[in-house]
């Protein structure tokens, strides 16, 4: 069972939420001024999946993160959010960490209100939030670990 964490920054875009992931293996963003898009590898009850694309088609790829599962995986996000061009709030930024101490990121332009999930004996599972033609909106689904 996992929980809920956060849905940091606006309220544009459409509503995603990927509570029935049991792990992410894998992340790739893309970003620019701003987190252009999130999508991610998960597992869900034995079946590896991709998420779709989440935000727009902009934005520079970066490389993308590959984790050990299930000898690493997300222990903590950080980022920034404010106003961008003629949007109220989305996500201007995503820094990862991972259980083996390695750091993705930041990806993004570091501008805003910071905001930060700590995971401290839980793993991140899954991921919910709004997007449209950027990142609008992220939280964090979490499992004890």
């Amino acid at each position: 069972m996992s929980i809920g964490v956060g849905q940091f920054s606006g309220n544009g875009g459409g509503v995603f939420d990927f509570s029935n992931s049991n792990a992410v293996t894998e992340v790739i963003v893309r970003s620019g001024a701003a987190i252009d898009s999130i999508t991610f590898k998960y597992y869900h009850d034995g079946t590896i999946s991709w998420s779709p694309n989440l935000g727009g088609g902009g934005g520079a790829p970066n490389p993308t993160i590959v984790l050990d599962y299930p000898n690493e995986f997300l222990t903590r996000i950080e980022g920034y959010y404010s106003p961008f061009g003629n949007v109220a709030q989305l996500i201007r930024s995503l820094t990862f960490y991972t259980s083996k101490g390695k750091k993705y990121g930041p990806y993004g332009a570091e501008e805003g209100t910071y905001f930060n999930i700590p995971t401290k004996g839980a793993e991140i599972v899954g991921f919910f939030g709004r997007s449209g033609w950027l990142l609008d909106a992220i939280g964090v689904y979490l499992r004890a670990r």
